[in-house]
């Protein structure tokens, strides 16, 4: 009975040194709300990953129907060979373009970016019950391997153009990259 009780406080001593080792994620940017996952806080309490999911309306969206809001997406998970998986994503070509209803992703770019790799798509969507005939968003994710985890920092739905989600990238990979005790 013993052993099972420090074996048992062993782990949660060890799930909590991983969780102090990785440091806590930042926040949210203002006037991002959380979106909150189960799974991620069980992983979290787990020791094996953390991330963060916020929203908040993109500017300037058309008074249409359908999803307003960009969601940006951050955090970290342990897995074998962070590293090598970057590397292989690098290699892989990108997913052609496709179209789903009224709704066409393409390829928008994929390079090496800030020690990771960054890929980009962009969504046109034939609009409807609006004004404005078509909306065009972008998707774009970066991941890397720091510390020896994988970490991710995605922004999805940006309307218009890439550059308010690359900002976001840009800011959180780095903040993320600071929060696992990594230089930027």
């Amino acid at each position: 009975m013993r052993i099972m009780v420090y074996s048992t406080l062993g782990a949660v001593f060890a799930a909590t040194a991983c969780i102090a080792l990785a440091g806590p994620l930042p926040p949210p940017p203002a006037g991002y709300q959380v979106v909150q996952n189960p799974i991620t806080d069980s992983q979290k309490a787990a020791g094996k990953a953390d991330e963060v999911e916020a929203v908040k309306p993109n500017d300037n969206w058309p008074k249409c129907v359908g999803d307003s809001n960009i969601h940006l997406r951050y955090g970290w998970r342990t897995m074998a060979g962070p590293d090598k998986f970057v590397e292989f994503m690098a290699k892989v070509p990108e997913d052609p373009a496709t179209t789903m209803g009224r709704a066409r992703e393409e390829p928008a770019g994929k390079k090496m970016y800030l020690g990771g790799l960054l890929t980009w798509r962009k969504v046109t969507t034939q609009a409807v019950g609006c004004a404005q005939s078509t909306i065009v968003t972008y998707n774009g994710s970066w991941v890397g391997a720091v510390s020896g985890k994988l970490v991710s920092v995605s922004a999805f739905h940006v309307l218009g153009s890439p550059a308010a989600g690359q900002a976001l990238i840009d800011d959180y990979a780095n903040k993320v990259k600071a929060a696992l005790g990594a230089a930027k």
